[in-house]
């Protein structure tokens, strides 16, 4: 079974519990769900699901056994037979939505949907030999021995030196313990292993937070979303971070309403969302960029990711003006106006970047990041948004 990294025990039972917003995860429901990922770095998913469900009958109303049941599916759909993949992806995204529903913050349920919308990042897998050991310890970790859990970090460590989950693992056994100074050790050591590794940053900035050291965090957290903009993790720490000092963020809430799908044939075609409302001046939008993207992606197979994104948010914007101009009838939602006052300020190239970021958009995050130093900072200080 593969690892699913890093959905398990370094989010969960890492900087602390998360708060659930409708009905609070108590101690016995968090004792079942550490035994479930117990059972789930075993390789027992059965075994994990039932724990999971047990965990939900003391909390039905809690976000986090709803979360930790669609990380499970997600893990099974990358090792299922093709025939069950997207089943258990289906089952993974109602999970994870409904998770959400309850509690908007839960990073679970938040790195699930980004995983199946966009993939896994491209961080460093560990040796075979290495990820025998990091099994070991994370199920020292999930049952409370610490003790141990340390000890099987530190080989992984001597097994594979390059491998910064380690680090990171080590550094959550330290948090449990709440001795932030080793924590912040280990979590700073990972991020120097592997810099674009936004786990290793954001688990930095907590750290340094619990010290009272703001300024460091609130950098360690812009160094995580430049890691990987799509982590909403980060976001939300950061503005958690922000709203101390009443300078909060607000989320951009972008919704697309209409997707490109490829079909089997190799086609692109245009569909909407379930539940869109298709007769709005917002919905003609998403159906412009929709459109504009199948086209260029149909058209032009050498143009990357990003220049087709770029290309269809321009058309699409430079549609909606004219409309507006041609019957008075333009877009409403804030979302989308904000992203059209990103263009005529000359800002939609990182918006899209920051903002929507998909890993196919690295190469391009990597060169705006080298030719703007300190533009995560600038563009979050100028707009004061989140995804």
């Amino acid at each position: 079974m593969k690892l699913l990294r890093p959905l398990a025990l370094s989010v969960l039972l890492a900087l602390g519990q998360a708060a659930d917003a409708a009905e609070p995860c108590k101690e016995d429901c968090h004792r079942l769900l550490a035994e479930a990922q117990a059972l789930d770095a075993q390789g027992q998913s059965t075994e994990a699901l039932q724990k999971i469900k047990e965990a939900e009958t003391l909390a039905p109303n809690a976000a986090m056994p709803q979360a930790m049941a669609a990380a499970v599916f997600y893990k099974l759909s990358t090792v299922a037979r093709a025939e069950k993949v997207e089943e258990m992806r289906t089952l993974a995204r109602a999970l994870a939505g409904r998770s959400l529903a309850l509690d908007a913050d839960n990073p679970i349920g938040q790195e699930v949907l980004r995983l199946l919308d966009d993939g896994p990042a491209p961080l460093r897998k560990p040796s075979p030999e290495a990820a025998a050991l990091l099994a070991v310890a994370e199920k020292h970790f999930a049952q409370g021995n610490l003790a141990q859990a340390l000890a099987g970090y530190e080989a992984v460590m001597r097994a594979d030196p390059g491998y910064a989950f380690a680090w990171i693992g080590a550094g959550n056994c330290h948090v449990r313990q709440q001795d932030w100074v080793r924590a912040e050790a280990q979590f700073r050591r990972a991020a120097q292993i592997e810099p674009a590794n936004a786990q290793a940053w954001r688990f930095l900035g907590s750290t340094l937070s619990q010290q009272g050291r703001f300024e460091d965090a609130e950098a360690a957290l812009l160094s995580a979303i430049a890691a990987d903009p799509s982590q909403r993790p980060s976001w939300g720490a950061l503005a958690q971070l922000r709203a101390r000092s009443q300078r909060p963020l607000a989320p951009l809430a972008l919704k697309r309403l209409a997707r490109v799908e490829q079909g089997a044939d190799g086609k692109f075609t245009v569909g909407w969302d379930a539940g869109a409302d298709k007769d709005t001046p917002n919905a003609a939008f998403h159906l412009a960029r929709a459109l504009a993207e199948a086209n260029l992606r149909g058209q032009d197979k050498t143009r990357s990711a990003y220049d087709i994104a770029l290309a269809s948010w321009r058309t699409a914007l430079k549609v909606a003006v004219e409309a507006k101009a041609n019957t008075g009838q333009g877009i409403t939602d804030p979302g989308l106006l904000t992203m059209l006052a990103f263009e005529q300020d000359g800002q939609l190239e990182p918006a899209i970047l920051l903002l929507q970021f998909r890993q196919a958009y690295r190469p391009e995050l990597e060169r705006w990041l080298a030719a703007n130093p300190g533009g995560v900072r600038t563009f979050v200080a100028r707009y004061a948004l989140q995804p």
